[in-house]
């Protein structure tokens, strides 16, 4: 496969994963500042600028951390590329690159994305209406995955396309746990009720709620949510899932040389795969998920300067 088109897929499921993940990051992060004490709902909305590391360019635009201006900028602002109209924008540009590679259903779900969106856009989306918007996205982007795993080939497009979603899961996961871990940890040395609710935002955003409750019952502990969302293969979104993922998909891969990505990729599986609950919590969550989020960096990295021709 040319290293275009490989870049091209790769990089169009990113983006469509992230458009789900700020969905419902957001949504979340509306939800926490409608509960939350006056005080503290600055800190809830800056929760998705956080993650996506975007904060200081939201002052950029906005004076106000507010939820309408949080909407405007993380929804529909085409000025940066970081908002969900700028993120489907940039899935459906990369659809077009390698059209060809794709099925008649994949590509409709992404174009169809792509002008409902501008059509969003043109319309505005009120905070009164924000939930249902929020819904529409992901939506799109499950009726994206449909589509791909229904109906596409299993070759190397099929493998670069779920390397580049399971690699922004990975990410993601990372990121909102680590700044949700603190913000929990910080309301429970206050003594407050909040780190319940810290710990609730954790798992909707992060769409392991149901799984959580499925297999530790209604009782909210930090290390359960840590070992739910690091540990547990079988939750779509956790750490192990995503590196186990990874790993088997680099092996499946036929054209070019990853032998550096499959090293990096089989040892992270590895730490997750044989580590436990007790080497987290000697760690320290956050240290954990810093070195995390470095060693998925490099992967990623290593991954597009195997078969993608990218010099990191």
């Amino acid at each position: 496969m040319l290293s275009r088109a490989a870049s091209s897929l790769f990089w169009m499921a990113r983006y469509l994963e992230r458009a789900e993940s700020q969905a419902r990051l957001i949504n979340v992060s509306l939800t926490m500042a409608l509960i939350d004490v006056p005080e503290d709902r600055t800190e809830q909305l800056s929760v998705p600028l956080l993650v996506s590391g975007i904060h200081e360019v939201f002052f950029e635009y906005y004076e106000d951390i507010t939820p309408q201006n949080l909407i405007d900028f993380l929804v529909l602002d085409s000025r940066h590329p970081a908002s969900i109209f700028g993120i489907f924008q940039a899935a459906r540009d990369n659809a077009l690159q390698v059209r060809g590679n794709l099925s008649s259903d994949v590509w409709e779900s992404i174009n169809q994305a792509w002008f409902e969106m501008k059509d969003l856009q043109r319309r505005g989306v009120r905070e009164s209406s924000a939930s249902s918007v929020f819904d529409w996205v992901r939506e799109r982007s499950h009726s994206f995955r449909g589509a791909a795993y229904g109906t596409l080939l299993r070759n190397d497009a099929f493998h670069f396309l779920r390397l580049g979603t399971f690699i922004e899961r990975a990410d993601n996961t990372a990121r909102v746990l680590d700044i949700r871990h603190a913000m929990a940890t910080k309301a429970s040395e206050e003594q407050t009720t909040q780190a319940f609710f810290e710990w609730t935002a954790v798992l909707h955003s992060l769409a392991a709620f149901e799984a959580y409750q499925t297999l530790y019952g209604n009782n909210l502990e930090p290390m359960n949510v840590a070992e739910l969302l690091i540990l547990k293969p079988d939750v779509p979104r956790s750490l192990h899932g995503c590196l186990r993922e990874i790993a088997t998909l680099l092996e499946q891969v036929t054209s070019g040389d990853a032998r550096r990505a499959r090293r990096l990729a089989s040892s992270l599986y590895a730490n997750i795969r044989y580590g436990d609950r007790d080497y987290i919590a000697e760690c320290g969550l956050h240290n954990y998920l810093v070195d995390f989020l470095e060693r998925i960096q490099d992967i990623a990295g290593q991954i597009q300067q195997d078969y993608m021709g990218w010099q990191p």
